[in-house]
């Protein structure tokens, strides 16, 4: 933990399955916990995506407003007591807004028999909308765009005209390495230097979101799956991550969490029951019903 913030833990929360391990839910009941502990929490998702067919409620509510983000980071905006820590440590003066816990949101869709530019089968991205230090930009599929795959109404609820479009994997490249890497950096530097507790919530089966090499080091994990969370120490799943990053299955891939956890024995399994609807719906709900959990992450800390 860091000496200059020891109540101020940083918590990450990965998922054990592609989709639907529950990490969400499980990372607003955590913010819930933990702020209830110590006064305040924040909750951060550095990558999310939705999908226009399946999420189209979501992406409806975000793009009324010409904004994308999906409900995950929604939800823990929501959840969050306090915005994140400027970079300098100064105070944020904006709201907790789904944009500035979330710099990078893609949007997809369903595409049968067709793979998409970055190889995604039967699937396709569409734009990426990416929070800078000047506010928000989108990147289009310019593939897409010229195979008529971009709905006809994107244009109209989305600031695309002034858009950069990429045609191929290299020019996404080099357009990640501009922006979406300083974004996520950013990022970093402000969990770093927030002084209350942040929850940073993963991506698929992804170990972790952010870089590697960078400020931030969990002090605990959750690896959540369908019905158990599983705790690891925050030094003992870097170094795992660390090693994962050079073998040979992973290569220079993001890490997955399946290679990372099989390295290492957990602190503590714990199940997790059940949730209906209206319970996952309530952070300090989650939070009662997954007390268990919640206590084994902070005696990991």
């Amino acid at each position: 933990m860091n000496a200059e913030r020891p109540d101020a833990p940083v918590i990450l929360v990965a998922g054990g399955a592609r989709v639907d391990a529950g990490k969400t839910t499980f990372s607003t009941g955590l913010v819930a916990s933990l702020a209830d502990r110590t006064g305040d929490a924040v909750g951060v998702k550095p990558r999310a995506g939705n999908d226009y067919w399946y999420d189209h409620d979501d992406f409806r509510i975000a793009s009324d407003a010409g904004r994308l983000y999906g409900k995950d980071a929604r939800r823990l905006a929501a959840a969050s007591t306090r915005p994140l820590a400027a970079v300098g440590g100064r105070a944020s003066p904006e709201a907790i807004a789904p944009e500035s816990i979330n710099p990078v949101h893609r949007l997809w869709r369903p595409t049968p028999d067709r793979t998409g530019m970055l190889g995604d089968a039967d699937r396709t991205f569409l734009c990426d909308r990416v929070t800078t230090e000047d506010g928000s930009r989108f990147v289009v599929n310019g593939a897409a765009e010229a195979a008529g795959l971009l709905p006809d109404c994107l244009a109209d609820r989305l600031p695309l005209g002034a858009a950069t479009r990429v045609d191929d994997v290299a020019a996404f490249n080099d357009v990640m390495a501009a922006d979406y890497l300083p974004s996520f950096e950013r990022l970093a530097a402000r969990v770093a230097t927030t002084a209350v507790p942040v929850v940073v919530e993963s991506y698929a089966d992804i170990a972790g979101p952010l870089p590697r090499d960078g400020p931030v080091e969990p002090d605990a994990v959750a690896v959540v799956d369908p019905g158990r969370a599983r705790v690891y120490a925050g030094d003992r799943y870097a170094k795992a991550r660390a090693v994962a990053s050079g073998s040979p299955r992973e290569g220079t891939m993001e890490e997955h969490t399946g290679t990372v956890a099989e390295m290492i024995e957990p602190l503590a399994t714990v199940d997790l029951p059940a949730l209906s609807g209206n319970e996952r719906g309530d952070p300090n709900r989650v939070a009662e019903r997954y007390e268990p959990a919640y206590e084994a992450v902070v005696d990991a800390v």
